[in-house]
C-alpha cells in the first residue's frame, strides 16, 4: 500500500489554493473592498503558488537550500559577523537595521515552520489508511484531526509572511542586508561554503517576489491583501470544523 508522504499533502494543499482563490467565489464570500481587484487575486494567489508553496518536487529543491538558511535563521549572530561590528552595520543600513534582519529572519523562518505542519499532516494521513491520491474529503479529514491551535499557528505565520511581504520600505532594507551578505560571503569562499551564500540567495530571492508584488500597490491595497488572505485561511477551517461537527 502506498503511503501518503510530504509531497501528497503539499500537492494536495496546492490544488485546494487553487480553488479557495477564485476571485468569483471571494467576491461571494467576503465583501470584498472596491481596491481589490481579480488581478490582485490572481498575483496573491500565484505567489502563494509559485513561491511560497511551488509543487512538492520543486519545493525539494527549496527545502535542501533551507536547510543551509536555517543556521542563520535561528542564530542572526552568524549574520552580524558578516558586518564587522554593529556600529558599521547601523551606518551601512541605518536605525531600521535590526528591525529589517528580524523581518527577514521572521519571514524566512515562516518557511521553515510549513515543513512541520506538512509532516503532522502526512502522519496522520497514514494512521488513518488514507492513501494517495487524496480526496477534498481525506485532506479535510487530516487537517480537522491537528490540534486547532496548530492550525491557527499555521495560519499566523502564513499572515506574517505576507505582512512582512507588504511592509515594502523595511523590506527593501531587509534585500539590500542581505545582499551584502551575499556579497560578503562569496568573497571569502573559504570560510562561507557555497552551499550557505545558495541558501541565503534563496531566501533573498522569495523575499525579492514578494517585494515586486507587493511594491506596486498603495497602503490600502496591500493591507486588504493580508487581511482577504487571513480571513479566507481562517473561513476554510471554520467550514471544515462546521462539517465535521455537524453545525
Amino acid at each position: 500500500m502506498e503511503l501518503t508522504t510530504d509531497e501528497h499533502i503539499i500537492n494536495k494543499f496546492r490544488e485546494m489554493i487553487e480553488k479557495r482563490y477564485q476571485y468569483a467565489e471571494l467576491s461571494k464570500r467576503f465583501e470584498l473592498p472596491s481596491n481589490i481587484t481579480e488581478e490582485n487575486i490572481i498575483e496573491v494567489k500565484h505567489y502563494f503558488l509559485h513561491t511560497i508553496y511551488p509543487p512538492a518536487a520543486e519545493r525539494k529543491k527549496l527545502e535542501e537550500a533551507f536547510k543551509e538558511l536555517a543556521d542563520y535563521v535561528r542564530s542572526p549572530k552568524k549574520i552580524w559577523a558578516l558586518f564587522g561590528d554593529m556600529a558599521r552595520a547601523l551606518f551601512k543600513f541605518g536605525r531600521h537595521f535590526m528591525q529589517a534582519l528580524r523581518a527577514g529572519m521572521d519571514s524566512l523562518n515562516s518557511f521553515v515552520g510549513a515543513k512541520n505542519f506538512e509532516a503532522a499532516m502526512a502522519e496522520i494521513a497514514n494512521k488513518n489508511g488514507i492513501i494517495p491520491p487524496m480526496s477534498d474529503e481525506d485532506f479535510e479529514d487530516t487537517l480537522y484531526q491537528l490540534p486547532r491551535e496548530d492550525i491557527e499557528k499555521f495560519i499566523g505565520d502564513v499572515k506574517n509572511l505576507f505582512g512582512a511581504m507588504v511592509n515594502t520600505q523595511l523590506l527593501q532594507k531587509t534585500l539590500d542586508i542581505l545582499q551584502h551578505v551575499i556579497e560578503t560571503m562569496e568573497k571569502k569562499p573559504q570560510t562561507f561554503p557555497k552551499a550557505d551564500v545558495d541558501g541565503i540567495k534563496l531566501g533573498k530571492s522569495l523575499l525579492q517576489n514578494g517585494y515586486d508584488i507587493f511594491s506596486k500597490y498603495d497602503e490600502p491595497t496591500k493591507n486588504a491583501i493580508v487581511d482577504i488572505i487571513y480571513k479566507n485561511e481562517m473561513w476554510f477551517v471554520d467550514e471544515v470544523y462546521k462539517k465535521k461537527e455537524g453545525k
